[in-house]
């Protein structure tokens, strides 16, 4: 399940998707798209980005009840369960992800944050049971790594399994490269402790690239 930025759509999301669908042509790929018209005037949102951190907080909660409903018709409509669901978000939508997983734990197995930040601390009572993958671009100037930083020690802290990639260069988009290394954090995360298949030559097939 795909969330788009701030200001975007499902239609200019689209190559990003067709790029992770290529690395997993068995998935079934769905795109979401925000709940209201843009508060720049072009696309959709999320949620409404004006206002201070904890305004912002706010209408973030008020946001998720209705998007988690959509992935769930999602999964009916594709014969998904919740363990099979990757949520891939990029900015306002990978906070959306993100908080997805702390409200709706049952909602999906594994998040995919692009250039995402925490809408609020974790509390220290809090625990997550999704598996994240937060991906930055080292010089994202819009949302800085700063936030990706603090989301991994804070996810950390709820117990989560979490890892962090800041793409050397990078900034405020998805590139290649970052395809790449979010699809190779799922197929880790889904093949993490299962034997390699053998195939009728009897060789295993090999593992996927690891990363650091």
């Amino acid at each position: 399940m795909f969330l788009h930025g701030a200001g975007s759509s499902p239609e200019v999301f689209a190559p990003i998707a067709i790029a992770w669908q290529l690395k997993f042509p068995g998935a079934t790929a769905a795109i979401l798209q925000g709940l209201e018209p843009a508060a720049s005037g072009s696309g959709r949102d999320w949620f409404d980005p004006r206002g201070d951190a904890q305004q912002r907080a706010l209408k973030v909660d008020a946001a998720l009840e209705t998007i988690a409903q959509r992935v769930q018709e999602a999964q009916r409509q594709c014969g998904a369960t919740p363990d099979e669901t990757v949520l891939i978000g990029f900015s306002q939508g990978a906070t959306v992800a993100l908080e997805l997983a702390r409200a709706y734990p049952d909602l999906g197995a594994i998040v995919v944050a692009y250039a995402g930040r925490l809408s609020r601390p974790i509390r220290g009572d809090e625990r997550l049971r999704a598996t994240i993958h937060l991906i930055h671009g080292e010089l994202d100037s819009l949302v800085p790594v700063v936030h990706a930083r603090q989301a991994l020690r804070g996810l950390q802290a709820g117990g989560a399994q979490v890892t962090l990639d800041i793409i050397e260069d990078g900034s405020h988009t998805i590139g290649q490269d970052m395809v790449i290394v979010g699809t190779t954090r799922v197929l880790q995360t889904i093949f993490k402790g299962r034997r390699r298949p053998i195939d009728p030559s009897g060789k295993r097939e090999p593992r996927p690239p690891v990363l650091h």
